[in-house]
């Protein structure tokens, strides 16, 4: 019967020893949450098409680009848009010019955005449209690519490539 009691004692001891090891839980317990978002734009032209036709009777014509609202980007980041000096720039006069098919035939003409004309960098061959940061992006950004022509002295098409292009960039 001693030996029931002693053990029983036992047991109750570290019984309750192991109470007090489980007793101690933090007050406090940090716990990290994360999302992650890719960065994605969609680029606005209009139609879906990317021709700029120019009217025969004014020698001008326009397009809208730029970047659907909702757009996303890294916060410490910027979304560039800019456009390459075309097929047939002429970096001495500095002015953008349209071919006619047979080659023979140049035409010059000025390239807008917004408003203001805009020349490439004669080192690059480019030239910044907008830089928009992240916040601008989400909500969308818009603007008139335009083009003025000068005047023809042959009948024809005259045709240029230019090459619109999205990028991210650091914030400076």
């Amino acid at each position: 019967m001693k030996k029931i009691v002693s053990i029983t004692l036992m047991l109750a001891m570290i019984l309750a020893l192991s109470v007090s090891a489980f007793a101690e839980t933090p007050a406090s317990q940090d716990m990290e949450v994360s999302y992650v978002v890719d960065s994605h734009y969609v680029i606005v032209i209009p139609d879906g098409g990317n021709d700029l036709i120019v009217d025969p009777d004014t020698g001008e014509g326009d397009m809208d680009i730029g970047v659907k609202p909702e757009s996303v980007i890294p916060g410490d980041k910027a979304l560039q848009m800019s456009v390459n000096a075309g097929k047939h720039y002429d970096d001495t006069a500095k002015t953008y010019r349209l071919l006619n098919g047979t080659g023979g035939q140049l035409l010059s003409y000025v390239l807008s955005y917004k408003g203001q004309v805009k020349n490439p960098n004669a080192s690059t061959a480019t030239v910044v449209l907008e830089t928009v940061a992240a916040d601008d992006v989400y909500l969308g950004f818009q603007g008139k690519i335009g083009v003025k022509v000068g005047t023809a002295k042959a009948a024809g098409t005259y045709t240029d490539t230019l090459t619109f292009s999205f990028r991210i960039v650091d914030v400076t």
